[in-house]
């Protein structure tokens, strides 16, 4: 069967002519339950499939095809198509639900980084026309074919090439409400505007900027006409002013679907902005018009209009809808309105806009003193679900109110129905109309009554004098006064009315506003800036911070990366009034001026924290840099914040439809300091330790919903074993640990401990897909900001992928995140996060992870991987339709590129058989010789590289079932029975290493796993084996009796018995054993286990915590960090077994000292007695803390005749050893015999403690 659709799109020039996709296989899931309004939703979905908000939340399909640069229509053809019956819980699901006979693809032209691509969306579902069965495709092509010849493509927009803030002198000025301003002669004396003469008024004020790019912006400041009074001597000096129309920042616009004029308060701003300079010629005056000789229509009225709307809460903090007052507690409100000169025969139009949260419907009444002029019925929501709407929002309008009088009062009166329910006003708006009569010192009107094609309307303006101004503002850029005639207090002018035209009538010699004076404003000119690859925005306050990041990429990535402030965007853009649009139009002048790939810009930084309030100025508010809210404000699934907005650059897009354009990231900083951290873990981040954490990747899965987020896990982890197989898997499924129950609920503390020590060890990504908020992951709060404070992982920074709800939602000033935290955490955290802002569903979320996976790891053009941004871009193009997507958003540096291993560590031979040839298995107790090499991406061994190879060698994939805590079990296949972990040298880039197969393998025969890490000093490789069998036995094996020798230290080697430690110690076990050392853990009992005060039923299991000593499989160590120890006397035990599976054990004894008083133990000097050095020794309770340390050496009658001073920084507990000679201050050999010394430390809180020791010199 085939389907046909018609586009117009674009196409490379003649290079594509038709084109086939190969089959699509659709892989149907179970079933999936959504809650996008609080409602039950249970829906159909495959893997990849988005959700489709528009169409009952059917699975959509996505397919992007690129096209190219010339406008052809082209026909999509759906053939090859194979369908399957739904099952009947499948046909439950499309109940109430319109299914067509046959899938009907939606097509859209779209565009990124200026290529044209074919989007094609559909439901694969039908209601087969022959059976009236439903189908689900699950097989098909789809085929594109161009039909006919190009036609023209619309030309980029073009921008001036200078501003006009370039050169002079200006001030800024601002106003809050449309109307005539006055500004005089002395008042720009005191602005430091040098030639008064010569003013001009630059600017466009008003409201915001237009959000979609289809809509025209006003390019840099244009200048304004004003009037100019020069008093009687016609010189414009003393006592002289200029009078000039300056917009408010509300808006107002006629509606004519409803007839009425609407307006729109300025989410950014309450004032306006223009700018004055006397350096740029004479000024540009009001020009007259002479009026029109004849009209066919008289005015007598005009339409006036006045709102109550003020934005003081946010009810989810979230979108752009703010409301007002709040009927509560108070339930009735009163608004008083004034039309001077009112046409009271006519009834006025009055628009209520009414929000309300309640479990059952409540309504409004509009009132006119007592007598009711309509009701306003608000539906219920379900307040019991927090996906549901929040609250209800109508918007009414009614016109059958007339008033008696110019001056009137309305009222709302909100009717509860429980004592929780809850309202807010929105506005009340009134249209009304006027009789055409001048009043007070400056009236604006506008008749909509008069619009006609041809229409000439006479304006008979009364209660005017000879000098009054009445100028036409409908272009406040190109005001014109009106020559009207004059004649019985009546001012008369004849004007075109085939369009809505504004006018002002004002008294010269009236009262007017002034504005507000900002300030000088220093010269700028960012519409001349050259192309760049790089655009970093930052407040001023972190323009330092902001510069060290655009000279790292300069240097290092040879980037052109420049630095703007906001505020300079918002002069040259925005007429000085913060807007978001501005921030985008401003990238997108360098994205329009670009002419191919090599000079467009690739990312965008915002350097700075933001606020759902972008208008407040309250000083905790974190709006450093605007953001882009959602126009939806009440459905916590539906209402969104994206930094996506400022990469939709394309004509056809805007507001949060399209495409991404470039790379966008953000640091979510307030503060200077915050600022800094960030910037130094990204300059530092490509000076990580080297390490096989480069090539970790950490898959986290919530046990919530019927195992869905650990499937979706492990099928993520699946992705990367199959596509990227060199990289090392780690999965923590929450349900494979045991779940407590304390007074805060159900807990997984194990599972905070396995996260932290895959963060504390390296992981290069850490990937968690489930339930979380803005505290933490998971319903058992996992990862909560205590946990991520504990982190000890400066160097191993790893970039976090949360596939969750609102972990990082920046926006809320009122809370910092656990996403923000884990960048904002200074020695650790991560270097980045892909995650989300707000409420979110696993379906797209898994579709939109896959596709991270889809690049992630993959190569540009110059075989470099993908920076961030470059990733985040392609991924949520990838990703389907919906808003889902709009979710998630870069908190990191778009143009760092993780710290991916560069080249390949390949095996080349397995006991001396080359790898390409039939190769011996892997017997238990049969010792395995490995030969590699290190080779570089061209396929040639580096010769130059040496360092060590870190190898871990897997036994076969087994299959787990985790332990049903909540749920049913769930099954996954894992690869992580080590056999041997162990490092080797590499020596012109080859390596070999030897080992012992341990007793306790499968011995079964399949498939292991050698991984590969290596380094060298400058340099790093990874790679891997997964061709070798293991199994079986050899018979010929030694016969071993004897247990490995255990050395157990806390902290470091010198440690002795009894020592002190910190509450967080580290173990550390040197064992070794001619057999090796057992790490497989296949057989019950025999795992490196510890056991801390003999609580048995506490084991610590320590196989991964072995590595073996460099080129030496005999030999190795466990290293542990424990963690939370009480103070006080412990004891540990550790057992340990050899691969022929015999076993040792040792103990040590330790004291966790309290580190409130200083405390100092086994002070000693060794060698005692010496001949001519010794060092001196003694432990203390303050580790980490920087002590001053001061050794004086005395004669036993006690003369001081040697002083030791030093200041130390022990990680762990111990200081040693501190060297001395045997000489005196003055270098003289000291004689033999007894001496005292006394060993004084200081901490740095000042606290000290003093010890005394004897030591004996033989000579």
């Amino acid at each position: 069967m085939r389907y046909l659709v018609i586009l117009l799109f674009s196409l490379i020039s003649v290079s594509l002519f038709s084109q086939t996709t190969t089959p699509v296989n659709l892989n149907w899931t179970e079933n999936l339950i959504v809650y996008p309004n609080g409602e039950k939703i249970n829906t159909l979905t495959f893997t990849g499939a988005s959700l489709d908000e528009h169409n009952s939340w059917l699975p959509e399909y996505s397919y992007l095809q690129l096209t190219g640069s010339t406008n052809q229509i082209f026909t999509v053809e759906l053939f090859d198509t194979e369908f399957e019956l739904l099952s009947s819980t499948e046909r439950q699901v499309l109940r109430n639900k319109t299914i067509s006979n046959s899938i009907n693809p939606s097509v859209q032209s779209v565009s990124i980084r200026k290529q044209n691509y074919l989007q094609v969306k559909f439901i694969p579902i039908r209601k087969n026309s022959l059976t009236g069965q439903y189908e689900k495709l699950i097989r098909f092509s789809l085929k594109f074919q161009r039909k006919s010849q190009p036609k023209s493509v619309k030309q980029s927009k073009s921008y001036l090439t200078s501003s006009v803030l370039q050169s002079g002198k200006w001030v800024k000025i601002a106003v809050n409400t449309s109307a005539v301003h006055k500004i005089t002669y002395s008042q720009l004396i005191d602005m430091g505007i040098s030639n008064p003469e010569n003013i001009r008024v630059y600017g466009s004020g008003g409201g915001m900027l237009p959000k979609m790019n289809s809509e025209n912006s006003i390019d840099d400041l244009p200048n304004n006409s004003i009037y100019m009074d020069k008093g009687t001597d016609g010189i414009f000096n003393s006592g002289d002013f200029i009078l000039f129309y300056a917009k408010g920042p509300r808006s107002w616009k006629f509606d004519e679907i409803s007839n009425e004029f609407v307006h729109e308060n300025h989410l950014y701003s309450d004032f306006s902005h223009y700018f004055l300079t006397s350096d740029m010629g004479s000024p540009t005056l009001i020009q007259s018009v002479s009026s029109l000789p004849s009209s066919n229509i008289t005015v007598s009225g005009f339409d006036d209009y006045a709102v109550f709307d003020q934005d003081d809460t946010n009810l989810l903090e979230s979108g752009r809808l703010w409301l007002g007052s709040t009927f509560d507690v108070t339930t009735n409100y009163s608004f008083n309105f004034s039309f001077p000169n009112l046409k009271t025969g006519e009834p006025v139009l009055v628009s209520t806009n009414l929000v309300a949260r309640s479990s059952s419907a409540t309504k409004f009444t509009l009132l006119s003193g007592t007598s009711s002029i309509g009701e306003i019925e608000i539906p219920a929501v379900n307040t019991g679900s927090y996906t549901a709407s929040y609250a209800s929002n109508i918007e009414q309008v009614f016109n059958n109110f007339t008033p008696s009088s110019s001056n009137f009062e309305l009222s709302l009166d909100y009717e509860k129905s429980s004592a929780s329910s809850k309202g807010w006003l929105n506005f009340i708006r009134v249209n009304a109309r006027r009789n055409l009569l001048f009043t007070g010192d400056q009236m604006a009107f506008r008749d909509s009554k008069t619009i006609g094609a041809a229409n000439k309307a006479q304006f008979d303006l009364q209660n005017t004098n000879n000098q009054t101004l009445i100028w036409d503002i409908t272009n406040p850029q190109s005001i014109k006064s009106l020559s009207a005639d004059f004649s019985n207090n009546t001012s008369s002018f004849i004007v075109d009315a085939s369009i809505l035209r504004e006018y002002i009538a004002c008294d010269p010699k009236g009262n007017f506003p002034t504005p507000s004076v900002i300030g000088s404003v220093q010269n700028q000119n960012l519409h001349a800036l050259d192309q760049t690859d790089m655009l970093i925005i930052s407040p001023s306050k972190f323009l330092s911070q902001a510069s060290q990041i655009a000279d790292f990429h300069k240097s290092k990535d040879n980037l052109k990366v420049t630095v703007v402030n906001p505020e300079d965007i918002y002069n040259e853009f925005s007429s000085g009034s913060p807007d978001v649009s501005a921030i985008r139009n401003f990238v997108k002048m360098f994205y329009d001026r670009s002419t191919d790939e090599s000079d467009m810009p690739k990312y965008l930084l915002l350097f700075g924290d933001g606020s759902f309030d972008n208008k407040s100025d309250r000083e905790n508010n974190t709006k450093q840099i605007l953001t882009y809210q959602s126009e939806n404000s009440l459905i916590p699934t539906q209402s969104f914040v994206t930094d996506d907005f400022f990469g939709l650059l394309d004509d056809d897009e805007g507001e949060a439809s399209g495409m991404v354009d470039l790379g966008i990231g953000r640091f979510p900083v307030n503060t200077t300091e915050e600022a800094q951290i960030v910037t130094n873990k990204i300059l530092n981040y490509n000076n990580s330790e080297w390490g096989d954490w480069r090539s970790m990747v950490c898959f986290i899965g919530d046990d919530e919903d019927n195992s869905t987020h650990m499937r979706d896990a492990n099928k993520l982890a699946v992705q990367v074993e199959t596509d990227y197989p060199e990289y090392k898997i780690k999965r923590i499924f929450l349900d494979d640990y045991e779940q407590i129950t304390s007074s805060a609920g159900q807990e997984y503390p194990d599972v905070n401990l396995e996260i932290s020590a895959s963060v504390n060890k390296g992981s290069l990504i850490m990937n968690y897909t489930g339930h979380g908020n803005e505290n933490g992951l998971a319903h058992e709060q996992i990862l909560m900001l205590d946990d991520i404070l504990s982190w000890k992982n400066p160097t191993k920074l790893p970039l976090f992928m949360t596939a969750t709800c609102e972990f990082s939602r920046f926006d809320n000033y009122k809370k910092l995140s656990s996403g923000e935290m884990i960048l904002l955490r200074d020695n650790g955290g991560g270097i980045g996060l892909f995650t989300t802002t707000r409420l979110v569903f696993s379906s797209p979320n898994f579709s939109l992870n896959q596709n991270f996976y889809h690049h992630v790891f993959d190569l540009d053009s110059e075989g470099k991987h993908l920076c961030l941004g470059d990733i985040m871009r392609k991924t949520k193009n990838e990703t389907g339709s919906g808003i889902n997507k709009r979710n998630f958003t870069l908190l990191g540096d778009p143009a760092l590129r993780l710290n991916y291993p560069t080249h390949s560590a390949k095996t080349i031979q397995i006991n001396n058989v080359d790898i390409s040839q039939p190769t011996d298995t892997l017997k238990a107790l049969s010792k395995v010789q490995i030969s590699g090499q290190i080779i570089a991406n061209t396929g040639e061994k580096l010769n130059d590289f040496s360092g060590t190879v870190f190898s871990t060698v897997y036994d076969k994939a087994t299959t787990k079932s985790t332990r049903g805590n909540d749920e049913n079990p769930f099954e996954y296949t894992v690869q992580n029975s080590i056999l041997f972990k162990g490092k080797a040298s590499v020596t012109n880039g080859d390596f070999n290493f030897s080992f012992f197969v341990p007793k306790d393998i499968n011995y079964q025969y399949g498939n292991g796993k050698i991984s590969y890490y290596a380094n060298s000093m400058n340099s790093d490789a990874f790679g891997y084996t997964n061709s070798i069998v293991v199994g079986g036995t050899n018979p010929n094996a030694d016969n071993d009796k004897i247990g490995p020798e255990i050395e157990l230290y806390m902290d470091d080697e010198q440690f002795t018995p009894g020592g002190m430690t910190s509450s967080s110690p580290l173990l550390l076990a040197i064992v070794q054993d001619s057999s090796g050392i057992n790490t497989v853990g296949n057989s019950i009992g025999h795992d490196i286990i510890a056991v801390l005060d003999q609580k048995t039923d506490q084991p610590y299991e320590l196989n991964d915590s072995y590595e073996s000593e460099l080129d030496n499989y005999q030999k190795g160590k466990i290293s542990y960090r424990l963690s939370d120890l009480e103070t006080g006397e412990h004891e540990i035990q550790i057992k340990v077994w050899d691969n022929v599976n015999n076993s040792s054990e040792n103990v040590l004894e330790f004291i966790v000292a309290d580190n409130a008083d200083l405390i100092l133990k086994h002070v000693l000097n060794y060698p005692n007695p010496f001949t001519t050095n010794t060092g001196f020794y003694f432990e203390h309770n303050q580790a980490s803390r920087e002590l001053d340390v001061l050794i004086q050496i005395l004669t036993v009658s006690g003369k001081l005749i040697k002083t030791i001073e030093t200041t130390v920084n022990s990680a762990g507990n111990r200081v040693g050893p501190i060297q001395w000679d045997g000489k005196d201050d003055f270098g003289n050999s000291i004689g033999r015999g007894v001496y005292f010394y006394r060993v004084k430390v200081r901490a740095d809180d000042g606290k000290v403690v003093n010890k005394f020791q004897k030591l004996v010199i033989l000579k």
